[in-house]
């Protein structure tokens, strides 16, 4: 995870080098994700969301992805 002034940004570099940057608060309640390395996900803490590497919804209570890190945020 990055910080970037107040923004926190969720950052996963992929196999070609390529960093992808999404918000890390959890569209659930906006509790800040953590890397999970064996299972290379984002893990919400709060109530057990789960995010893919590129912050698609794994598992809920969340429903949205999380987003791209905005302009503001970079």
């Amino acid at each position: 995870m990055l910080r970037r002034g107040a923004h926190k940004i969720a950052a996963y570099r992929d196999s070609d080098g390529i960093v992808h940057e999404r918000s890390a608060a959890c569209t659930h309640v906006r509790c800040i994700v953590d890397w999970n390395t064996a299972e290379k996900s984002w893990d919400c803490p709060c109530h057990g969301s789960r995010f893919d590497p590129y912050g698609k919804v794994l598992n809920g209570p969340a429903l949205v992805d999380l987003p791209p890190a905005t302009p503001e945020s970079t």
